[in-house]
C-alpha cells in the first residue's frame, strides 16, 4: 500500500487548498483529495506550481521535475510516475491548445520548451489553466 508523504493539505498563493479550494482558515471539503487520499492531475498541476525550480541545466525552469515531485509528495512513489505522466500530458494538451495547431507537431516537447522560455508567472498560468481544463472549468486567470 502506498503511503502519502504529505499529511497536511497544501495551500496555494491565494491561501486556498490546492485540492478543493477551501480557504486555509476553513477545513477541507469532504471529497477533497487531502481527505480521500485520491489525487488526480488537476491537483498535481496546482501543487507543482510551488515546486517549479530553475532547470538543473541552468536554463529555464524544470516543469516536468516539479510535476513529478508533486506526484511523489502527494500520491507516493508507487503512483507517482503514472500520475506525473498523466499530469504532464494534460499540461501539454493545454499548451498545444494555447499555441495553436502547429504546436501539435512538437506535442511531446511543449512542456520542456515552455520551461525553457516562459517566465514563472506564465508557467503558473499554464499549470492552473491545465488544471482548470482537467476539471472541466473555464481557465480563470485570477487563479494564478
Amino acid at each position: 500500500m502506498t503511503q502519502r508523504t504529505t499529511i497536511l493539505r497544501e495551500i496555494d498563493h491565494d491561501n486556498e487548498c490546492v485540492g478543493c479550494g477551501a480557504h486555509f482558515a476553513n477545513p477541507c471539503y469532504q471529497l477533497c483529495p487531502f481527505e480521500t487520499g485520491k489525487f488526480g492531475p488537476a491537483v498535481i498541476l496546482r501543487a507543482a506550481n510551488r515546486r517549479v525550480l530553475d532547470h538543473p541545466a541552468g536554463v529555464g525552469y524544470d516543469i516536468a521535475g516539479a510535476i513529478f515531485a508533486a506526484a511523489v509528495d502527494l500520491a507516493g512513489r508507487d503512483q507517482a510516475q503514472a500520475l506525473a505522466d498523466e499530469s504532464r500530458e494534460a499540461l501539454a494538451d493545454h499548451l498545444v491548445g494555447q499555441w495553436g495547431p502547429k504546436a501539435q507537431a512538437i506535442h511531446s516537447q511543449v512542456v520542456y520548451r515552455h520551461g525553457l522560455f516562459a517566465h514563472p508567472v506564465e508557467i503558473a498560468a499554464s499549470l492552473y489553466g491545465a488544471a482548470d481544463q482537467v476539471d472541466g472549468n473555464d481557465p480563470d486567470p485570477s487563479d494564478c
